[in-house]
């Protein structure tokens, strides 16, 4: 009996620390799945309606900044973000619950998905997936970019050019709510099939 102790203590540690892990997985629905798995990537999809799944394990939510033009190039792998810290303050508006199915489009505000469960509302669609206490999935549909220079909707059939977006994910905040490490940035460069 004393040698089982101390080996289900080490169990139990390593458990409270695999509880404790976040992590943020992002894929693009429409007809196939793509898991963002690289800093960048660059997919294909036809002028449909499509989906962004994202998984939450002991986060909040993911910075999301979608532009029409390649501005987010501008942002490598690891280099800084200029004005990093204010990422909260440069906020868009999102509609409750995903209602009008758009994504914001902007130069220089970036979307915040999040899901409390305490919360009123969220970005995302309504029916959410917990996966266990720390984990939940959520789905955010895209039938027209809310172009947020103009504040007009564009239809999805009518968007000329790619799509440009960057997600980023805060591990840690400093003591006055600044984020201070990052725990995921990806790339991607939504380009669109010929409709044949």
């Amino acid at each position: 009996m004393p040698r089982i102790l101390p080996i289900l203590f080490l169990l139990l540690f390593a458990l409270t620390l695999l509880a404790q892990d976040k992590k943020i997985v992002v894929r693009i629905l429409q007809e196939e799945s793509v898991l963002l798995s690289d800093f960048q990537d660059v997919i294909q999809l036809k002028k449909k309606p499509f989906k962004f799944q994202v998984l939450l394990q002991n986060v909040e939510g993911v910075f999301v900044f979608a532009s029409s033009r390649d501005s987010v190039y501008r942002f490598t792998e690891t280099g800084p973000i200029r004005d990093f810290k204010y990422l909260p303050l440069l906020q868009l508006e999102e509609d409750a619950y995903n209602e009008n199915k758009a994504l914001n489009v902007s130069e220089v505000g970036w979307s915040y998905w999040f899901f409390k469960p305490d919360a009123p509302w969220h970005p995302f669609s309504r029916k959410t997936i917990k996966v266990d206490a720390t984990t939940v999935l959520c789905t955010k549909t895209v039938k027209q970019l809310n172009d947020i220079s103009t504040a007009k909707m564009i239809r999805l059939k009518d968007v000329e050019g790619p799509l440009y977006l960057l997600f980023v994910g805060i591990e840690d905040y400093d003591a006055i709510g600044n984020p201070s490490k990052e725990l995921m940035r990806r790339k991607l460069k939504i380009e669109w099939k010929n409709e044949e």
